[in-house]
């Protein structure tokens, strides 16, 4: 009676103590693991940090179910750097025997990728510009034409007739805002200048003036942060005027840090949906970060696949080939991007919203 009685006791502290256990049920079944490759140091530490709650959340909502397969997540650090990117992503894939790889951003993604589709794993990612993937990529990150197309509908409300496009010299900001560079004019907006800045370059002021002698109507600017911010609070200190905007960046910027300018609207590639974001921001007490909901809603088709694929005979898990193919029969998702339509090369599509900076939110635009 006193063994049965301390076992008993043993196993209550256990509890207390916030011991987890696996239910007898849970060990018995099938194991898919992901590895996430994150900027979780650095300077982009609030993204990589803003994708793994991200993560965690939507790997807590499938726990709640009686899931087929048993989901954990290996986080790593790469502070933005490919070649630790490439070492993480080997080690979950070598070590770890992970069937899904996620990354963020061009810099990273592309190496994660190869790596990946060598192996035979499906790489989710959140890059911007990048349509062309390999088999098993699985990119869920706004592209060009969703970015510019809420660009050029909100200069047009505003009857903006010539534009200075403004950022930095690196591959991200080359790609949008030369996209932007090559189809404004074609949709009757000028551009008066397109210019690029070193990154680390701190003072905009000369040029801010050069580029007011020819008055452009607005002010256009996707750069390497801090040049988004200081070159906001560089032209209202000069000029007292609000009319920049950015093609996704200004969201991104810390308020503690963006120059408080009620009336700024920018391209929001956060996110479309107000429940995820509530939820979130609950949660977590901070604001949705850039791919945070983006990465949620690729995970979330992965699981929802693996769940409704068959696997091969004398296979546990489905192949990783037949669970993309899954994904792109979905053909349509709704997440926390909004409504989704996913190509046959694996990029998703989505409309982005604009919104605006007032008193330290950034809120809908009403129509």
């Amino acid at each position: 009676m006193k063994k049965v009685l301390l076992s008993l006791l043993m196993a209550t502290s256990l509890v207390a103590c916030g011991e987890k256990t696996e239910s007898p049920k849970e060990n018995t079944k099938p194991v898919v693991k992901i590895g996430a490759t994150l900027p979780l140091s650095g300077d982009l530490a609030y993204i990589g940090v803003g994708v793994k709650n991200a993560l965690n959340m939507l790997l807590k909502k499938w726990q709640q179910k009686d899931t087929k397969y048993n989901y954990q997540i290996v986080f790593e650090d790469d502070k933005v750097k490919a070649q630790q990117a490439v070492l993480n992503a080997n080690k979950f894939i070598n070590i770890d025997k992970a069937n899904v790889v996620v990354s963020v951003f061009g810099v990273v993604d592309i190496p994660v990728d190869n790596v990946a589709n060598t192996n035979k794993v499906i790489s989710l990612s959140c890059s911007y510009g990048k349509n062309k993937l390999p088999k098993y990529g699985f990119n869920t990150s706004p592209q060009n034409e969703e970015i510019y197309i809420a660009l050029v509908q909100e200069l047009k409300k505003r009857n903006v007739k010539s534009v200075a496009l403004v950022g930095s010299n690196a591959t991200v900001s080359n790609i949008l805002l030369g996209y932007a560079a090559e189809n404004l004019p074609k949709d009757g907006i000028e551009v008066i200048f397109d210019e690029r800045y070193n990154v680390g370059e701190t003072d905009y002021r000369l040029s801010i003036q050069k580029m007011e002698q020819k008055t452009p109507d607005y002010y256009i600017v996707f750069g390497v942060e801090p040049m988004n911010s200081i070159f906001v609070r560089q032209y209202y200190e000069l000029t007292g005027k609000n009319n920049v905007t950015s093609m996704g960046a200004f969201p991104n910027i810390s308020t503690k840090v963006f120059p408080a300018i009620n009336g700024i609207w920018s391209v929001y590639v956060v996110g479309n949906s107000d429940d995820f974001e509530k939820t979130y921001i609950e949660k977590y007490q901070n604001r949705v970060e850039a791919c945070s909901a983006n990465l949620y809603d690729g995970l979330d088709m992965i699981i929802n696949a693996f769940e409704n694929t068959a696997p091969n005979e004398n296979e546990t898990i489905p192949d990783n080939a037949d669970v993309l193919q899954k994904i792109r029969d979905f053909k349509v998702w709704n997440g926390a991007s909004g409504k989704m339509k996913i190509e046959p090369n694996g990029c998703v599509r989505m409309d982005v919203p604009v919104r605006m900076y007032q008193n330290g939110n950034w809120i809908k635009i009403e129509e």
